[in-house]
């Protein structure tokens, strides 16, 4: 096999339209036109060079690979407040299916060109991202939020969680699970002017599917997880622990009913198993 030359990890962005497979054909049209400026407004104000990204359109959405020098601390701090100001203004008098409402996914990552775009691990992360379940659920329960980032686990460990950004990990962010077709890892959710308690709420009035169900207009149907929650507190004697109860829930959704287990090889000491 030949040496792919053009191999390397990029600073990752899609971006999606929220509603855009039901508009009309001329709001379409209005929904790509506002897209495309409203992302160079924001990069523009960001002092971003979006000539410098790689970009690959998709009507409703776009995947950019962005520069090796390209800053994440720039992308998430400035664009990403900038690019909302612009949704908010585009927003300002239309009702709300003319609504321009985006996700933006974040990650680092492998990508590089293939025959009818590009390939790698990082663009099907970064793929499967902007449609999670979760970010979708957030969109359901307020349509006046325009904008919903998303962050890969690696950008939030590398970048955010290192304080490499002014958001605040405990303040500012949701961990939620994301499992889209064959991808299985948590991601962080940010919304500008959002503390992460008001999305907690948006996702508890919203919640997801049960696992196995089926809708025809969310390929990316979630399970239930706890999650968006803070870790549990050590369990009293006697009494189940929230992961304990995430566990018992899990094996009655499995099943379809309660069902008797035995647990094989753990000894009881002290009257207690």
């Amino acid at each position: 096999m030949a040496r792919q030359e053009s191999f390397g990890r990029s600073l990752l962005v899609s971006v999606d339209a929220r509603g855009y497979g039901a508009a009309d054909g001329r709001r379409q049209a209005s929904f790509q036109e506002a897209l495309v400026r409203l992302l160079d407004e924001a990069a523009e104000r960001a002092d971003l060079h979006r000539s410098s990204w790689q970009r690959q359109p998709a009507g409703d959405g776009e995947l950019a690979l962005l520069p090796p020098d390209a800053p994440e601390d720039l992308l998430i701090d400035d664009f990403v407040p900038a690019l909302d100001r612009c949704v908010a203004r585009y927003n300002a008098d239309l009702t709300t299916p003319a609504r321009l409402r985006l996700r933006l996914a974040v990650h680092h990552g492998v990508a590089f060109p293939g025959a009818n775009g590009y390939v790698g691990a990082g663009v099907v992360v970064v793929s499967r991202l902007v449609n999670c379940g979760a970010a979708r659920r957030i969109q359901d329960a307020a349509d006046d939020i325009g904008l919903v980032l998303i962050l890969s686990n690696r950008v939030y460990l590398d970048t955010v969680a290192q304080r490499h950004t002014h958001l605040d990990p405990a303040r500012d962010l949701v961990r939620v699970p994301v499992k889209v077709k064959e991808y299985r890892e948590d991601a962080w959710l940010h919304v500008p002017r959002y503390r992460a308690e008001g999305l907690r709420d948006l996702l508890d009035s919203h919640p997801a599917p049960d696992a196995g169900s089926t809708d025809p207009g969310r390929p990316d149907v979630e399970e239930r997880s706890d999650a968006t929650a803070a870790p549990p507190a050590a369990a009293r004697p006697g009494e189940p622990n929230a992961w304990t109860r995430r566990y018992e829930a899990e094996v009655i959704s499995e099943f379809h009913g309660p069902v008797k287990a035995e647990v094989i090889g753990i000894k009881k000491v002290d009257g207690r198993g």
